[in-house]
């Protein structure tokens, strides 16, 4: 007669629920080269300086400024991924040690001068391939981020809008446009370092990622975003206060903010944790 392991002392009973269960991905962290790290702080204030910059113009025309600011605000946020995000599916750790041992295998001065000549074309071969490696790598997430942000993300976010107090039947153009610069701010950055991860995308609709560069600011930009609506129905008579300005304003803030708050050590990986009123109820009278 067989043993009955499930009242067996220690042993665990998995659950199909538990099978399925993926664990959450790490915080991202910004690539550990010096050019990473240091426009990963310039890149939120360049982002504050084209804002800044095209205020009079966008309060002006906003469709206009809108549409002529998209492109570069799109390539300077490729330009930050792939300068300081690791791509989806790989780590700095991972691409730093591969380059390294590429760099020891072809270096000459780890063996005699014949070996160096005898492996010396080998050794190109080898951080030539690699090169082209590492580029194709960081092509893929790029186009599939720039594709999603505006196939994907730029719809969700313009009925978000509508669902948050846009106009419907008017200024059509200028929802779908600010909807586009959120996406581009926000989910670019998500989708390269993440991919279509299903249980990272289950937390950031959840709010429940690890705070990091990537997940701060596309929060950031969020509640940016949903602040900077409150200036628009107060009747002070101001020309700044016309939609979506305000909003995209407050975007944009939220955005560095998000960014450069959430790298600090009291804030980095750290969750929102949300407790139901069954879990609240529990503890109340465990204790």
């Amino acid at each position: 007669m067989a043993p009955d392991t499930s009242s067996t002392p220690g042993a665990t009973s998995l659950t199909p629920q538990a099978l399925d269960e993926k664990p959450s991905a790490p915080p991202v962290n910004i690539l550990p080269s010096l050019i990473a790290r240091i426009y990963s702080i310039a890149h939120p204030a360049l982002l504050l300086a084209l804002g800044a910059t095209r205020f009079k113009a966008l309060v002006a025309d906003p469709t206009k400024e809108l549409i002529s600011t998209l492109p570069w605000l799109t390539l300077l946020q490729l330009f930050y991924v792939i300068v300081c995000l690791p791509p989806a599916g790989s780590t700095p750790s991972t691409e730093t040690s591969a380059s390294t041992s590429v760099d020891s295998k072809s270096s000459p001065r780890s063996s005699g001068v014949g070996s160096a000549v005898r492996h010396g074309k080998h050794g190109k071969r080898k951080q030539h391939a690699n090169s082209w490696a590492c580029i194709w790598s960081r092509s893929l997430p790029v186009l599939l981020s720039l594709s999603l942000t505006f196939a994907l993300a730029t719809p969700v976010l313009t009925i978000l809008l509508v669902l948050f107090g846009a106009p419907l039947t008017t200024h059509n153009s200028e929802t779908v446009l600010c909807a586009a610069h959120m996406a581009v701010l926000s989910a670019t950055a998500l989708i390269y370092a993440h991919g279509v991860d299903r249980t990272v995308w289950n937390e950031v609709w959840g709010i429940a990622r690890p705070a990091d560069a990537v997940w701060g600011s596309a929060l950031g930009t969020g509640l940016g975003a949903w602040l900077g609506a409150i200036p628009i129905p107060l009747d002070w008579d101001r020309p700044w206060q016309a939609f979506p300005i305000t909003i995209l304003v407050g975007a944009y803030i939220g955005y560095a903010v998000g960014s450069l708050l959430s790298r600090t050590p009291l804030v980095y990986g750290k969750c929102v944790k949300f407790t139901s009123e069954d879990s609240s109820e529990t503890e109340k009278k465990t204790n």
